[in-house]
């Protein structure tokens, strides 16, 4: 079995409704694929949107944006219309050039040099004004459009010129207001209003500004529906529950993620289309005037105006509308089909009340199937709606028309309490979000004489939420953002501290903590051959970032993992806080057990690697750290030299751990005699070796590195292995100027290392 696809979906915010949904339908094809998906949810770029400007550091989540790499995802999916919504060009042109080197697919928006897949926004405008216009009577017609920057925004005030063209209606700029996107639109209605005073219509580019335009026409004392038809756009979350339900055009966010996710092969090999689109269609509902059901236009839909109606088609029909693309949507349309076959028998028998049992029973099948997962109580209701009504207008008898009547009022009310059950559901998820932050601090409280910082704590609980698995990484260090986006990049390096899976929670040794962050996905912690959906959310409190939490778990929970990051970060900070307490109470009392431990040989033991004898990590830190702040090696010269074993997985599979253990102990070797017995030398974890070396002179870099070729060239002799016993470095010349930070160096010399790593692994394809 080859290894599974990597997909990344790069998303704008997992608590939006919308990009939750983008984000399930991504899930939903991962599935169908059986491939890989990788989360990473930011923010925006560009303008602030209104929901965030009050908060300084939402800058913070775009750090993940950073994270996708050529070695964690195959290819990119990137919400390109709703992260950079507000973006001008050339920042939206800067944002994709900075993602990795694989191909890359912009949703909801397209983007010059890209693969795009977008709505088609006439089908669903046009449907909309025509329905105004030839319905209603509609003439003069306003227009809320969004940013000008924004493809779509442009698209569909393009769709409303030409729909007014073809009707003979002038179009007049008066008529055309511009806002941003965001609920904060009262500003931009009112200006509309008070240029135009006898608009018959309102049309708004999407439902968010929508929500402002119902505000300001309230406020002008304006009944939408009634004194003034109202229609919006993307059939958001929200759109049904405005008073009255707005009129909108149903723009599938899953639909869409679903139909690019499942080209992700067709992407990869360049055999897929440059560019799709997926339809858009009108939800009729009360702010245009209508009622909130019109039977006609269902029928229409569903192509059942007449007697004669071919059952295969409409039902076919009928999943598509519940279900958009997920037409194959497994159980679910199983259960589905189930309950229509039933419905059928039931209108074809002579004796339909025998037939009632067999369809409550295939009701209640579809109702506890993931439905309301892919498909909206709304459109189920709508389909129920039309099929009582064409079954009521084929049957003349009373009594089967009282049975009919009788069904689908039973079938309305499980609708009904169906919908409370996630509603507490939601409500007991809530109760244990607050259980488990509860008992994290409780956790903290309790611990604030130990030692050892309780980082399983922090995960203990997260498995009740429906999250499978957990990672808690942490970088090393003080690490600080202060939102200067071209010049802070995320720490190379990480630090898992703890993990969970299931209801278990370990701790990994400290040599197994260190990883590269680009592996936070893929590790020796996570089963590799079993398909994942996982997200990533950073860890921060104000400028101070703590590091990562990886989670996975089916994105319908999803929207929980926000205010779980935010949680742990505010325990970190607090954690962190009480450490420092701890710290500065005991100061002289630490101080004098350091230079004990420092003077016996149980601190020496605990500082070396068992294996090679070398430092371990603490070991390393403290040593090096000893020496630079020593003012006896104030400006000199000195080299950070980090190495990392080639190929020791490739030792371990083909010829044991053993042969492992002897490459790892040969590696340490070819650094003791390459650097003198006063260097700093250390096995950082795993396959990982860093140096320290200070000199008074300038240091050659290039003969360093050909001092390291020529003793392992000569080790390797020596050995006679069947393999090469090799490593690539990356070394880092400084000079020791006042309070140097061992961490941002490390970084600085991984940084070389994994540029040397990329040189190498390019010759190699070359040969």
């Amino acid at each position: 079995m080859g290894r599974k696809l990597n997909i990344g979906l790069v998303i704008d915010d997992i608590d939006n409704f919308f990009s939750n949904q983008a984000a399930i339908g991504a899930e939903q094809a991962a599935k169908t694929i059986d491939a890989n998906l990788f989360v990473f949810p930011g923010h925006y770029i560009g303008k602030t949107d209104s929901r965030y400007a009050d908060r300084k550091y939402e800058y913070q989540y775009n750090m993940i944006f950073d994270l996708p790499t050529e070695r964690n995802v195959d290819i990119i999916y990137i919400l390109q219309g709703l992260i950079c919504s507000r973006a001008d060009i050339e920042t939206q042109k800067a944002f994709l050039q900075k993602m990795p080197k694989v191909p890359i697919v912009c949703l909801f928006s397209d983007f010059e040099g890209y693969h795009s897949v977008t709505f088609n926004n006439a089908s669903g405008l046009k449907e909309t004004l025509d329905h105004l216009i030839e319905r209603h009577g509609a003439k003069d017609i306003g227009f809320v459009s969004g940013p000008v920057t924004n493809r779509d925004a442009r698209e569909r005030l393009d769709i409303y010129k030409q729909v007014l063209e073809n009707h003979g209606i002038p179009v007049d700029e008066n008529k055309i207001v511009y806002g941003d996107f965001s609920m904060s639109s009262e500003a931009v209605t009112g200006d509309l209003l008070d240029k135009n005073k006898k608009l018959d219509a309102v049309v708004f580019a999407n439902d968010s500004m929508a929500v402002g335009g119902y505000n300001e026409l309230n406020a002008r004392g304006l009944v939408p529906g009634k004194d003034i038809m109202v229609a919006g756009f993307d059939d958001d979350i929200f759109s049904v529950s405005l008073e009255p339900p707005l009129t909108t055009v149903e723009a599938s966010s899953a639909s869409l993620a679903y139909k690019a996710v499942l080209n992700a092969e067709n992407y990869i090999k360049g055999t897929a289309l440059k560019d799709m689109t997926v339809d858009t269609h009108l939800v009729q509902r009360s702010s245009c005037g209508c009622e909130d059901f019109d039977a006609e236009v269902m029928y229409k839909r569903f192509h059942i105006e007449g007697n004669d109606i071919d059952v295969n088609k409409v039902y076919k029909i009928i999943k598509e509308y519940l279900f958009n693309d997920f037409v194959d949507a497994g159980a679910i349309t199983e259960a589905l089909d189930g309950f229509v076959s039933s419905f059928i028998a039931f209108l074809k028998a002579e004796d339909k009340a025998s037939m009632t049992g067999e369809m409550n029973d295939k009701f209640a099948l579809l109702l506890k199937s993931d439905l309301f997962v892919l498909s909206t109580r709304e459109k189920f209701f709508n389909v129920l709606q039309t099929m009582q009504n064409k079954s009521l207008s084929l049957i003349g008898s009373d009594n089967d028309r009282d049975l009919i009547n009788d069904v689908f009022t039973k079938f309305y009310r499980r609708i009904a309490f169906s919908g409370i059950l996630p509603a507490n559901s939601a409500r007991r998820r809530n109760e244990r979000m607050r259980s488990v932050v509860n008992r994290q601090m409780g956790e903290v409280f309790l611990n604030e004489g130990g030692s050892e910082i309780p980082y399983e704590s922090l995960l203990g609980g997260l498995y009740g939420l429906g999250f499978e698995k957990s990672m808690l990484y942490l970088f090393q260090g003080n690490v600080k953002n202060k939102g200067d986006a071209d010049n802070w990049r995320v720490p190379a390096s990480i630090l898992l501290k703890a993990y969970s899976e299931g209801k278990e929670i370990k701790t990994p040794s400290e040599e197994l903590q260190l990883l590269r962050t680009e592996y936070v996905f893929e590790n020796e912690f996570v089963d590799e051959s079993k398909r994942r959906t996982m997200i990533v959310a950073p860890l921060f409190v104000g400028e101070n970032v703590y590091g990562l939490l990886v989670i996975e778990l089916p994105l319908q929970y999803s929207i929980s993992v926000s205010s779980i990051a935010s949680q742990i970060s505010v325990t970190l900070r607090s954690l962190y806080m009480m450490e420092e307490q701890n710290k500065a109470k005991q100061a002289l009392q630490n101080s004098l057990e350091r230079f004990i431990r420092d003077n016996t040989k149980l601190e020496e033991i605990a500082q070396k690697d068992e294996l090679t004898d070398l430092y371990n990590r603490r070991g390393f830190i403290a040593n090096s750290e000893k020496k630079l702040d020593d003012p006896v090696n104030q400006d000199k010269v000195a080299v950070i030299c980090y190495a990392d074993m080639d190929n020791l997985k490739k030792i371990n599979d083909k010829y044991g751990h053993d042969d492992g253990d002897f490459a790892l102990c040969t590696i340490a070797e070819i650094l003791r005699e390459s650097f003198r017995d006063s260097d700093v030398i250390g096995r950082f974890g795993g396959d990982e070796f860093v140096t320290l070396a200070i000199t008074g002179a300038d240091i050659d870099v290039d003969k360093l590195k050909a001092r390291i070729d020529t003793v392992t060239k000569r080790l390797n002799e020596q050995a006679g292995k069947p393999y090469p016993i090799e490593m690539s470095t990356g070394i880092f010349k400084f000079t020791i100027t006042g309070k140097i930070d061992i961490y941002e160096i490390l970084n600085n010399a991984d940084e070389l290392l994994y540029q040397e790593k990329i040189a190498k692994k390019t010759g190699r394809a070359k040969e």
